[in-house]
């Protein structure tokens, strides 16, 4: 059985997510924002607004640009190594949504008008990117969702693999602006495998470039 020695204090929710999985060291450094914004990529000859109009290939220097700005931040190491991997990919591999599922459930909660933070917070937008494409975490999560963000302080998870504990994790640090991954637990890929990389990669492109990079903007419905 596992010692609880924060227990009563206001460390007690941290100190049960640390023992919950392991796999995953002491949090010390997250995932940087950007200093750039769309407006500073329009200046960069590539299209900076995602339209039904765009062809493939707009799309995919699009992308290539997005990744280029990251990759360009980044400290050198594993993670490095493997963004500039990812860059390489096919153009159906580069598509920010997992699996069709992932985009419905993902552009109803945008459409429906319920969570307008997503238009206007893109780590909140992050963070539902990411908690929307595992049904369990997404489930785990609606009841702490409100129209501008997430209570993080009480969504605490539950019975998840080491995937799910990832994308909770990084939707934490995206949502919150606090370090929950390292950047060398992004690098290694026994940890986080190509697929979950790719996706947690999107997720912080949306948290530095908010939720235009993804879709042309549509009118509300629900």
């Amino acid at each position: 059985m596992t010692a609880k020695y924060m227990k009563g204090t206001s460390m007690e929710a941290l100190e049960a997510e640390m023992q919950r999985i392991p796999g995953f060291g002491p949090r010390k450094s997250g995932v940087i924002r950007s200093r750039y914004s769309l407006r500073d990529l329009k200046g960069a000859n590539c299209q900076w607004e995602v339209k039904k109009t765009a062809t493939v290939e707009e799309d995919e220097a699009f992308y290539q640009v997005l990744l280029h700005r990251f990759a360009a931040e980044l400290p050198e190491g594993t993670f490095l190594v493997r963004v500039m991997k990812l860059q390489n990919r096919s153009g159906a591999e580069q598509r920010f949504f997992r699996n069709k599922e992932h985009r419905r459930r993902f552009l109803l909660l945008l459409r429906c008008g319920l969570f307008p933070g997503l238009r206007t917070d893109p780590g909140f937008a992050a963070a539902m990117f990411l908690l929307s494409f595992d049904v369990g975490l997404w489930e785990q999560a609606v009841p702490h969702v409100s129209e501008w963000g997430i209570d993080y302080k009480a969504f605490h998870v539950q019975g998840v693999d080491l995937d799910g504990y990832a994308i909770f994790c990084a939707a934490k640090e995206l949502g919150t602006g606090k370090p929950y991954l390292k950047l060398s637990e992004l690098g290694d890929a026994e940890l986080i495998h190509d697929g979950l990389l790719l996706l947690i990669l999107h997720s912080i492109l949306i948290s530095r470039h908010g939720i235009g990079i993804i879709y042309e903007e549509e009118k509300e419905t629900c």
